[in-house]
């Protein structure tokens, strides 16, 4: 029997931290993601279930909505992207797919996705170079689809100015990670 050793996306052992000046990276393995996409004619339904199970309204386009221990975010019309901690694999899309049953479709994205949590000055300056988003507008509760080195990803305003976080697909997040650090080095 092989010996597999567990890695993150990024390709360590544990969730990779890196301080490159003023800015924090901090790769994120503790979240839990699942898509839900409403089902023609559920729309207004999976918005009010999803305001009663994730104790928050569903949010606008663009923006994302921060609970007591979940997050939604938008994708698109009547589709949301949910974060919780994780508690196990498939924990979260399971239990969503039961509460959201027949009115939704439900995706477990939590291995499909890395989160990647930038922090510090600069980094308005940071992503305005690998960006066409205008980061320098984005208010807390910002979120957006984006290419960060041709690599389709969504970005979270967690604080304007000073605090994202960059969600990449797992297969590229060495590639994403290793562009933001270049980057940050060359600020």
């Amino acid at each position: 029997m092989r010996d597999f050793v567990a890695k993150t996306a990024i390709g360590g052992s544990e969730p990779k931290r890196d301080v490159v000046g003023t800015l924090t990276f901090q790769e994120r393995e503790d979240v839990a993601l699942a898509s839900v996409s409403a089902r023609l004619g559920q729309e207004e339904t999976v918005k009010a279930k999803l305001q009663t199970v994730c104790g928050i309204p569903a949010p606008e386009a663009g923006r994302w909505e921060k609970g007591e221990s979940s997050s939604l975010h938008w994708l698109g019309p009547d589709q949301y992207l949910c974060e919780e901690a994780f508690a196990g694999p498939l924990e979260l899309a399971r239990r969503m797919e039961a509460e959201l049953a027949g009115m939704a479709s439900v995706t477990d994205q939590s291995d499909a996705f890395t989160r990647i949590d930038m922090t510090g000055q600069g980094a308005t300056g940071l992503l305005q170079r690998l960006t066409v988003l205008d980061v320098e507008q984005m208010q807390a509760g910002a979120f957006n689809r984006t290419a960060i080195h041709h690599v389709g990803c969504l970005l979270r305003c967690n604080e304007a100015g000073t605090d994202f976080s960059v969600y990449a697909p797992r297969s590229y997040a060495i590639s994403v990670h290793h562009m933001l650090i270049e980057v940050a080095k060359a600020l």
